[in-house]
């Protein structure tokens, strides 16, 4: 009719524009992200509905297919056009200026950053990132961080068996010499006659690369990475197989250069291995630095 003006379609992915985004390479398909959120949240759905209840504190919404127009309007930048949603209220910011982190986030987040179910979510799309070679662009932030694959470094194995340290201190000395044993701080041989289920640390020296240490202890709390497993109604072991470097400040930096990255590739062969083996030894699953399941044979 004259004098009538036709309304501007709205669109639906305006919304994205105000929403921290996990960006994914096209190739990643929705049950491979479906299956690593639920390491984090075993009863989320996000292939089957297109959304993952993050704890019922926040939800991940995807994918949205994005052309180039969209992008626009969704403040993603090329050549990125497949994009989850992170549905959060936003929280109250720590004060001051927040302290570097090894996943940059301390740059979108110059005046402090987000606490409670806003950083845990972030968090996770930090580490969804990681694994499936993506990135993250927090709201208003200049720019996308992709974190390094080669970082996640450090595994966990979660088993129905313990392992008692002498033993894991024999799979540690097939790959070096000078292994360290200390069952609750105590150094001496009587120590590895304590009874199953007593915390214990295996060092092993890798001279001027560090050490890789191995942790032995009881689970606290279920983990829910390994939820689908046979064993995950019972008590349960953890092995945490960690790098410890030679400089501390190493582990606050994004991207290793140099000698730094030189250690760590030396120390990841020797993980490997210690990690395969008591996974074999105790039966149990892999975790990555990041809490999603690995396949033992592809550390």
């Amino acid at each position: 009719m004259p004098g009538l003006r036709r309304r501007a379609a709205v669109d639906p992915h305006a919304v994205l524009r105000d929403r921290h985004l996990l960006l994914v390479p096209t190739v990643v398909p929705v049950d491979q992200v479906d299956s690593l959120v639920r390491c984090w949240y075993p009863r989320s759905d996000l292939a089957g509905t297109g959304t993952a209840d993050l704890g019922g504190q926040a939800g991940l919404n995807g994918p949205h297919e994005l052309d180039m127009e969209s992008a626009v309007t969704a403040d993603v930048p090329t050549p990125w056009s497949v994009a989850y949603d992170l549905e959060v209220d936003p929280a109250p910011r720590d004060d001051g200026r927040p302290v570097r982190r090894p996943d940059g986030l301390h740059r979108s987040f110059p005046d402090g950053l987000p606490t409670g179910a806003e950083l845990a979510g972030l968090e996770l799309l930090l580490a969804l990132a990681r694994r499936l070679g993506g990135g993250v662009r927090p709201v208003g932030a200049g720019e996308v961080l992709v974190p390094e694959c080669a970082s996640a470094l450090e595994t966990r194995v979660v088993s129905p068996t313990w392992i008692r340290a002498a033993d894991v201190a024999a799979v540690c000395a097939q790959e070096g010499d000078g292994v360290e044993t200390a069952v609750e701080g105590d150094t001496s041989p009587e120590a590895l006659s304590r009874p199953d289920g007593t915390p214990f640390v295996v060092r092993l020296p890798l001279g001027p690369a560090g050490d890789v240490v191995v942790e032995g202890m009881v689970a606290e709390r279920p983990e829910p990475s390994v939820a689908g497993e046979a064993f995950a109604a019972g008590p349960m072991a953890v092995y945490d197989v960690r790098w410890l470097a030679p400089d501390e400040e190493w582990r606050l930096v994004e991207h290793l250069e140099g000698m730094a990255m030189a250690c760590r590739e030396r120390a990841r062969a020797p993980m490997a291995s210690i990690t395969r083996a008591l996974a074999e030894l105790g039966g149990g699953a892999v975790v990555d630095a990041d809490g999603f399941l690995v396949d033992r044979y592809q550390v």
